[in-house]
């Protein structure tokens, strides 16, 4: 049940930062006409400043995301094989004293 409350807080955390990235340029809107068709190849320090869309933040936040994710996931099974591994010696030690090994 923590490694659920964990999950979700981290989802809350990382969301928050969606608000934060669409601030940054208000020109980019879904609900906008898509532009007009360029001819040919224009490279990028030509274009106008609201069509340079600097993908590295959402790029760093899904890697970010997906590494805290892993994360959280290897110290969920760490723990459980900690557990397991607890109950193994307890059942190894029952069956000892009771000599039927």
């Amino acid at each position: 049940m923590t490694t659920l409350i964990r999950a979700l807080a981290v989802l809350l955390v990382l969301t928050a930062q969606i608000p934060a990235l669409e601030a940054q340029e208000p020109t980019m809107r879904l609900a906008q006409a898509p532009p007009a068709q360029q001819e040919g190849f224009v490279p990028i320090d030509q274009l106008p400043p609201q069509e340079q869309y600097a993908a590295a933040p959402l790029l760093v936040g899904a890697y970010s995301f997906v590494l805290v994710m892993l994360f959280g996931y290897m110290v969920s099974v760490s723990r459980r094989l900690g557990t397991i591994q607890r109950e193994m010696d307890r059942l190894a030690a029952d069956v000892k004293r009771s000599g039927k090994g």
